[in-house]
């Protein structure tokens, strides 16, 4: 009845936990989790307790943040472990070039690079001459078009009708170029009575055709449908850009560049002055663990200052926490983890910045540190047993010269250590 009473409530009344791959065990693991908790028993008196809610409620909540917390440690060390170490780039001068990482292999990537943008690279606009909109200034017949663009040539024939207006002539020729995909963009600028189909290519840089254009458009017949609309006067040339690069003059069609394929670089405004770009460690998610372990930290703390019910079992769990940050206390000081009168963990933001850049705080989540272990041994315990922190009636003692496991004991938690499980 105890042990369907623990999981009615436990099923009912608390938040399902998102397992992570800390939460997920082979079956020999939880055999021999399953094994420690039986010899654990061994040892122990047999008592009496009361499952009132609240003990309920108390010893369900005092398991789940201890494996919380051991988790949120697993994440620290597995964030400061070189293998997985993160990295990052910023400049100093964002309004004129963005950077972003495009690799995680950094062993090629430089520290540090200097950038000086002189010149943005442009693509080709022919901005067609404005034209009375409901005009009829287009000749009724079949017309001819040839874009030269690279090695290529590109035919395209309307025919308009008596009457058509320019606008929907203008219309329906961008579509057709829009349609043919042959990397130029056609739009059709309206303004007031007036309208102009201006073409703009879709790569920047200069062309292959003669004064570096990226494309030329003629008409079948003199003064016919091109010339009327203006489509082949270049209004903007295209261009490189061009910059230097640790003082070295560079050129490249793209605003977009990159370094050795590992740092992607946009131009973005001419500048006036050289910028830095800087390859350095990302503490970002190693921040957000931390802010997640001295959450379940003071979760747990929390939980043992509640004395309902259980007033000297929840002081047994308060020591045993407070054993752990007492010893390592100036540790966690010089870290950036202050520890308050109360016995939770506060952050010291700039310090704990800067004990993570010097690798001071990575020292106290090292995979075999002593704090580390100290945390695990402590969430351990109460995983294992967590009906030690209860208040009990002890009923007697065990047989400490035959010695045998007790079925009875596990079974009122077991279903409480599992149910992540399963």
């Amino acid at each position: 009845m105890a042990t369907m009473n623990v999981y009615n409530f436990y099923h009912m009344a608390m938040p399902r936990v998102a397992n992570t791959k800390y939460d997920s065990h082979k079956k020999s693991e939880l055999r021999s989790l399953y094994n420690n908790m039986v010899k654990l028993n061994q040892s122990k008196p047999f008592y009496k307790l009361s499952l009132s809610e609240a003990t309920q409620s108390y010893v369900i909540g005092i398991k789940e943040a201890a494996m919380e917390l051991k988790t949120s440690s697993a994440f620290l060390s597995e964030d400061i472990d070189p293998a997985s170490k993160k990295m990052s780039v910023s400049t100093d001068a964002p309004s004129d070039i963005s950077v972003s990482l495009l690799t995680e292999q950094y062993d090629s990537l430089p520290e540090e690079i200097k950038l000086q943008v002189t010149q943005l690279a442009a693509s080709q606009k022919n901005e067609g001459t404005p034209v009375l909109a409901s005009g009829t200034d287009i000749q009724p017949g079949m017309h001819y078009i040839t874009i030269q663009k690279g090695n290529g040539e590109y035919q395209f024939e309307i025919e308009t009708q008596k009457g058509e207006s320019n606008l929907r002539i203008q219309r329906r020729l961008s579509m057709s170029i829009n349609n043919s995909n042959i990397g130029i963009r056609a739009r059709v600028m309206e303004s007031g009575t007036t309208s102009a189909l201006t073409l703009e290519s879709q790569d920047s840089g200069i062309g292959a055709l003669e004064n570096g254009l990226q494309f030329t458009v003629v008409g079948s017949q003199s003064k016919g449908l091109v010339d009327t609309l203006g489509l082949n006067t270049t209004t903007v040339q295209p261009a490189n850009a061009e910059f230097f690069l640790n003082g070295e003059p560079q050129t490249s069609a793209s605003n977009q560049i990159s370094i050795n394929n590992g740092i992607g670089i946009e131009l973005r405004q001419v500048s006036q002055e050289e910028a830095t770009i800087r390859l350095s460690p990302d503490y970002s998610t190693l921040l957000d663990d931390v802010d997640d372990f001295v959450h379940y930290y003071n979760n747990l703390i929390d939980l043992a200052n509640e004395t309902e019910g259980n007033p000297n079992g929840s002081k047994k769990l308060l020591r045993e926490i407070n054993a752990v940050t007492r010893h390592f206390h100036n540790a966690l000081e010089a870290s950036g983890l202050k520890i308050t009168e109360s016995g939770h963990l506060e952050k010291d933001e700039a310090l704990l910045v800067q004990s993570t850049e010097n690798g001071q705080f990575q020292e106290l989540f090292h995979q075999l540190s002593d704090f580390k272990n100290a945390i695990n041994e402590a969430t351990n315990r109460i995983t294992l047993n967590p009906m030690e922190y209860v208040d009990k009636t002890i009923i007697s003692y065990p047989n400490t010269r035959q010695n045998f496991p007790n079925p009875y004991m596990p079974s009122i938690y077991s279903g409480m250590l599992y149910n992540q499980y399963v």
